[in-house]
Protein backbone atom coordinates (compact mmCIF):
# COMPACT_ATOMS: atom_id res chain seq x y z
CA UNK A 1 0.00 0.00 0.00
CA UNK A 2 1.15 3.37 -1.10
CA UNK A 3 1.60 6.30 1.57
CA UNK A 4 -0.13 9.32 1.37
CA UNK A 5 2.46 12.63 2.07
CA UNK A 6 0.90 15.41 2.85
CA UNK A 7 1.94 18.65 1.59
CA UNK A 8 4.70 20.12 4.01
CA UNK A 9 3.77 23.70 4.61
CA UNK A 10 6.05 26.72 3.62
CA UNK A 11 6.48 30.37 3.58
CA UNK A 12 3.92 32.04 2.20
CA UNK A 13 3.97 33.63 -1.07
CA UNK A 14 7.36 31.68 -1.61
CA UNK A 15 8.06 29.59 -4.90
CA UNK A 16 7.16 26.14 -4.80
CA UNK A 17 9.48 24.84 -7.77
CA UNK A 18 9.94 21.58 -9.75
CA UNK A 19 13.06 19.85 -10.36
CA UNK A 20 13.45 17.92 -13.73
CA UNK A 21 16.32 15.29 -13.14
CA UNK A 22 18.49 13.98 -16.29
CA UNK A 23 16.15 11.37 -16.60
CA UNK A 24 13.25 13.23 -17.67
CA UNK A 25 11.62 12.66 -13.87
CA UNK A 26 9.84 15.36 -12.09
CA UNK A 27 9.84 16.36 -8.43
CA UNK A 28 8.39 18.78 -6.12
CA UNK A 29 9.74 20.39 -3.71
CA UNK A 30 8.60 18.49 -0.86
CA UNK A 31 9.99 15.64 -2.34
CA UNK A 32 13.15 17.45 -1.85
CA UNK A 33 12.80 18.60 1.63
CA UNK A 34 12.08 14.47 2.73
CA UNK A 35 15.21 13.63 1.18
CA UNK A 36 17.14 16.58 2.96
CA UNK A 37 15.59 15.44 6.40
CA UNK A 38 16.77 12.37 5.51
CA UNK A 39 19.86 13.05 4.83
CA UNK A 40 20.18 15.25 8.07
CA UNK A 41 18.75 12.58 10.13
CA UNK A 42 21.51 10.34 9.37
CA UNK A 43 23.87 12.67 10.52
CA UNK A 44 21.96 13.10 13.69
CA UNK A 45 20.87 16.42 13.05
CA UNK A 46 17.59 16.37 13.49
CA UNK A 47 15.46 19.12 12.13
CA UNK A 48 11.55 19.11 11.12
CA UNK A 49 10.28 19.30 7.60
CA UNK A 50 8.59 22.59 8.01
CA UNK A 51 11.87 24.14 9.26
CA UNK A 52 13.88 22.55 6.46
CA UNK A 53 12.00 23.94 4.06
CA UNK A 54 10.94 27.27 5.03
CA UNK A 55 15.63 27.61 5.01
CA UNK A 56 15.17 26.34 1.86
CA UNK A 57 12.73 28.68 0.37
CA UNK A 58 14.50 31.38 2.21
CA UNK A 59 18.09 30.91 0.65
CA UNK A 60 16.84 30.40 -2.98
CA UNK A 61 15.20 33.95 -2.67
CA UNK A 62 18.27 35.40 -1.01
CA UNK A 63 20.59 33.83 -3.71
CA UNK A 64 18.54 35.50 -6.28
CA UNK A 65 18.02 38.45 -4.26
CA UNK A 66 21.87 39.13 -3.24
CA UNK A 67 24.22 37.07 -5.56
CA UNK A 68 27.20 38.86 -4.07
CA UNK A 69 26.88 37.06 -0.46
CA UNK A 70 28.29 34.30 0.27
CA UNK A 71 29.24 31.38 2.73
CA UNK A 72 28.77 32.74 6.47
CA UNK A 73 26.87 36.46 4.89
CA UNK A 74 24.65 34.74 3.10
CA UNK A 75 23.76 31.95 6.29
CA UNK A 76 23.74 35.08 8.41
CA UNK A 77 21.14 37.08 6.09
CA UNK A 78 19.15 33.76 6.00
CA UNK A 79 18.86 33.40 9.74
CA UNK A 80 17.65 37.08 9.93
CA UNK A 81 14.85 36.56 7.23
CA UNK A 82 13.54 33.67 8.84
CA UNK A 83 13.61 35.28 12.07
CA UNK A 84 11.42 37.92 10.74
CA UNK A 85 9.06 34.65 9.06
CA UNK A 86 8.83 33.70 12.99
CA UNK A 87 11.10 30.80 11.84
CA UNK A 88 14.43 30.60 14.57
CA UNK A 89 17.19 29.14 12.27
CA UNK A 90 20.83 29.38 13.70
CA UNK A 91 23.17 29.86 10.73
CA UNK A 92 25.08 27.04 11.59
CA UNK A 93 21.65 24.87 11.41
CA UNK A 94 20.82 26.84 8.21
CA UNK A 95 24.33 25.85 6.73
CA UNK A 96 23.92 22.25 7.50
CA UNK A 97 20.30 22.16 6.01
CA UNK A 98 21.78 24.09 2.65
CA UNK A 99 24.70 21.46 2.41
CA UNK A 100 22.63 18.20 2.72
CA UNK A 101 19.79 20.24 0.17
CA UNK A 102 22.77 20.66 -2.39
CA UNK A 103 23.68 16.91 -1.61
CA UNK A 104 20.31 15.73 -2.76
CA UNK A 105 20.20 18.19 -5.97
CA UNK A 106 23.57 16.61 -6.76
CA UNK A 107 22.38 13.21 -6.10
CA UNK A 108 19.01 13.26 -8.05
CA UNK A 109 21.36 14.98 -11.15
CA UNK A 110 18.78 17.83 -11.27
CA UNK A 111 19.30 18.94 -14.77
CA UNK A 112 16.11 21.93 -14.60
CA UNK A 113 14.63 24.13 -12.18
CA UNK A 114 11.02 25.65 -13.00
CA UNK A 115 9.82 28.06 -10.57
CA UNK A 116 6.10 27.74 -10.39
CA UNK A 117 4.50 30.64 -8.63
CA UNK A 118 2.30 29.63 -5.34
CA UNK A 119 -1.29 29.75 -5.42
CA UNK A 120 -3.12 32.31 -5.15
CA UNK A 121 -4.90 33.26 -1.72
CA UNK A 122 -8.84 32.28 -1.46
CA UNK A 123 -10.45 35.06 -1.03
CA UNK A 124 -14.31 34.60 1.21
CA UNK A 125 -16.83 35.86 -0.44
CA UNK A 126 -19.82 36.00 2.10
CA UNK A 127 -23.69 36.03 0.96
Amino acid sequence: MEAILRSIPGIPGASEPSFRTRDARWVSLDTMVRRTVARLDEIGEGVSHVAAKATIQVAREMVQAYPERKGDALMRTVSRQLQERRVIMPPRLAHEILVAYTGVVVDMDVAEVVESPPAPPVRRIDD
